[in-house]
């Protein structure tokens, strides 16, 4: 979302094809018949037309695309590259593949295990990132990554379940669930970032903790980034990361915030952090649940389970939105609960409602991120 709501240019408020029209037609000597339907006016409204076109689309879609606050997609883009930011891309999702086979087996780097093929979609591969062998034990668990970037390949547990090229010997093979697959960074999002450099909220590039934060989210796959100074005494800094999709960061995020802030080494010429900082953390957000039961009034169409889901849902995706000022998730307020629970599809009203067992506030410290846990629903009406 823009900062400022684009208005149209005054001079470019009354400009028709009419009117293109009628000034050409006024150029025309005084003798030539350029009434409606005369050779001259039907041979000047086709040219009025794109004129108009021209002005009313192209012109206004140009001066949108000039400024970062209306333009979108690749002008975006370019807008971005203006202040030496750019779009985060779509990152893969990672997890853990078990496979119960006989022991010595051996599986290469980039052997795909997949999600089957389901009510017509394609089935969805996962390769191996290191070549593996099955102990003695005959159970090997391998990392492996989603063939194609994006949401799709976060999938749930004991979905992974073939191979795509068949391996005898094999009996079993499971998988935990992947995460860390997240989409291109929005429009919306890139804009805020943008807009963030060109307030000075976070211009002085030297080290402070909005610079941490601002350069955390300058990598692929971030969403929410918390600083902590002086974590673990002087010259100690902590980042606390998420994914996009407001679920904790896969260690393959981590380390490629912990390479792009602090370098490989305290000599990488590319380290942004100061050289002064000697002791730094990248973690993920420690995910604290938060309870909730009430009495709720739902539609008749739906079921109890649907409408649970819906209010997960919900306040999953609401929690993403409420950082302060300093990107500090800090405090999840009763009555904003109220709010989203009462906007839930399938929800007509409720009563009754318990946060942690109880009417109050829920605090967090700065390591911390809330998700939802367990939702106890009594219908009532």
């Amino acid at each position: 979302m823009s900062l400022v709501e684009f208005q149209l240019p005054e001079e470019l408020r009354d400009v028709s094809a009419d009117e293109f029209c009628r000034q050409m037609l006024a150029r025309i000597p005084r003798e030539i018949d350029t009434t409606e339907g005369s050779f001259a006016f039907d041979m000047l409204k086709p040219p009025a037309l794109l004129a108009a076109e021209l002005v009313q689309f192209w012109l206004v879609l140009g001066l949108q695309n000039a400024f970062h606050m209306w333009a979108t997609g690749t002008w975006l883009d370019a807008c971005a590259a203006d202040c030496g930011l750019s779009r985060r891309a779509a990152t893969y999702a990672y997890g853990n593949v078990h496979v119960t086979a006989d022991p010595f087996l051996t599986f290469a780097k980039g052997f795909v295990f997949s999600v089957p093929s389901e009510n017509g979609e394609p089935a969805l591969d996962f390769e191996t990132l290191e070549a593996a062998t099955v102990p003695e034990s005959g159970q090997l668990t391998v990392r492996v990554k989603a063939s194609i970037s994006g949401l799709s390949g976060n999938v749930r547990a004991d979905t992974i379940t073939i191979m795509k090229t068949p391996v005898d010997n094999v009996y079993l093979i499971t998988n935990d669930a992947t995460s860390g697959g997240t989409e291109i960074e929005s429009d919306d999002s890139l804009r805020a970032r943008i807009d963030d450099y060109y307030a000075g909220r976070q211009a002085s590039f030297v080290g402070n903790k909005k610079d941490y934060i601002r350069w955390a989210k300058m990598v692929d796959g971030v969403g929410y980034a918390q600083c902590i100074p002086l974590y673990d005494g002087a010259n100690s800094v902590k980042l606390v990361i998420s994914d996009a999709n407001g679920q904790p960061a896969t260690q393959e995020i981590l380390d490629a915030v912990a390479t792009f802030i602090f370098g490989e080494n305290h000599d990488d010429l590319n380290r942004l952090a100061p050289i002064g900082v000697a002791k730094w953390a990248v973690e993920a957000p420690i995910m604290t649940a938060v309870n909730y039961s009430l009495d709720v009034k739902i539609s008749s169409d739906l079921t109890l389970e649907t409408v649970e889901e819906n209010i997960r849902a919900k306040l999953n995706a609401f929690y993403r939105t409420l950082t302060d000022g300093d990107n500090r998730f800090g405090t999840l307020r009763y009555v904003k609960v109220s709010e989203q629970i009462l906007n839930t599809a399938g929800v007509e009203d409720f009563k009754h409602l318990r946060v942690n067992g109880g009417l109050s506030n829920v605090e967090f410290a700065a390591d911390e991120l809330p998700i939802t846990g367990e939702i106890e629903l009594t219908r009532y009406g």
